[in-house]
């Protein structure tokens, strides 16, 4: 996948270069291939001039980037509630027959960045111009340099977010259709015709669903049941093979668990996770050497960290010196993952945990493990 981000940068920094950086290597580090065009320097180290009207020969290879990119980043100061004028200047270029097709279908993510307010209005504004040429307005970054630096841990971690979200977008192709207006006297009115995907007589009417109904239609009490009970039975059989406590667990060394890492009654998500050497593919991981990071946030939570090298594979507790890739999740997601009820992918995918580092690193999971029971 490819992602063409563009940048107009001011003569004054609202912290628009920060932010614009923690988007790139954010999709950088999710494996998305990245080409940045600085409009200030991209036409042969020099501003890209404004639109004239005639052949735009100086804006064709920024043109074509846009054009071979699945997504777009637009990055951008807000002045008196629009974006700058180099935004703007390079947006005319789109009025040249040879360009009107570019953004064609491609989802983009618009950030904005004010001193003093209006990076709202300058977001519908660039937003609008998105829609008008054929593009999805999908994820809007608004930030107010007055409000929050933009180096605060809060802000990053929010510019963090809303780029995953963007690229789950992107990876999974999803389209937004945007109910438009059109002008009716002095008011806008709705455009009833683009919200209507069929014929009225087409639509059927809603039936009423009875949570009642439902859990005993399809007997999902029945099946909690017989599952805690299976699980209970489990726990049961190898508590009496098997006693593993916390107090054994000693910081920064190795924990050498139990297949499944029970103790007497329920088996703890740290407990699960430190058995995952003993379902660890060393055949899968001849090339892998990794220090994978784990954040599991909740109830039973926990900090650890698992290294894999020379096809070995260790669980440690604590916090590595360094690591390649981190995964913060709550406890119950974790557990579904390393029981392989859900893929580690689809889980950040559906947003479900979160990822620093090597994203690569979070797809070959799934494989080098096989399934706890």
């Amino acid at each position: 996948m490819k992602i063409t981000a563009i940048v107009a940068p001011s003569g004054v920094d609202f912290g628009l270069n920060a932010a614009f950086k923690i988007v790139c290597d954010t999709l950088t580090e999710l494996g998305e291939d990245v080409t940045v065009v600085n409009l200030a320097t991209a036409s042969d180290g020099a501003m890209l001039p404004f639109y004239d009207g005639g052949n735009s020969v100086l804006a064709h290879s920024t043109m074509q980037n846009l054009r071979d990119a699945d997504g777009i980043v637009f990055a951008f100061p807000a002045y008196f509630a629009g974006p700058c004028a180099m935004l703007q200047g390079f947006l005319e270029y789109f009025l040249d027959e040879n360009h009107r097709s570019v953004m064609q279908g491609k989802n983009c993510l618009l950030l904005a960045i004010s001193q003093n307010g209006g990076e709202r209005q300058a977001l519908e504004t660039v937003a609008g111009f998105v829609g008008e040429t054929g593009g999805y307005d999908v994820v809007r970054v608004s930030l107010n340099s007055s409000a929050a630096s933009v180096v605060e841990s809060h802000v990053i971690e929010l510019i963090e977010r809303q780029t995953e979200d963007y690229y789950r977008i992107v990876r999974q192709g999803r389209k937004y259709i945007v109910a438009r207006s059109r002008p009716a006297g002095n008011n806008w009115e709705l455009d009833l015709d683009a919200l209507t995907p069929f014929p009225a007589a087409q639509a059927k009417p809603a039936t009423p669903v009875n949570i009642e109904d439902l859990y005993e239609k399809h007997s999902l009490n029945d099946i909690s049941a017989r599952a805690e009970n299976d699980i209970n039975k489990i726990t049961s059989l190898f508590a009496q093979k098997y006693v593993v406590s916390d107090d054994n667990l000693h910081k920064d060394k190795v924990v050498a668990a139990p297949p499944i890492g029970s103790g007497v009654g329920t088996i703890s998500c740290k407990q699960l996770t430190a058995s995952l050497p003993h379902y660890f593919n060393p055949q899968l991981a001849k090339d892998v050497t990794a220090v994978v990071q784990l954040e599991i946030s909740g109830s039973g939570g926990f900090e650890g960290y698992i290294t894999i090298s020379e096809q070995q594979c260790e669980f440690h507790e604590g916090t590595a010196d360094k690591s390649d890739i981190v995964v913060l999740s709550e406890t119950a997601t974790w557990m579904d993952v390393i029981r392989k009820k859900i893929t580690a992918q689809k889980a950040f995918m559906m947003g479900q945990l979160k990822v620093r580092g090597n994203f690569v690193l979070l797809t070959k999971f799934d494989q080098l493990f096989n399934k706890i029971p």
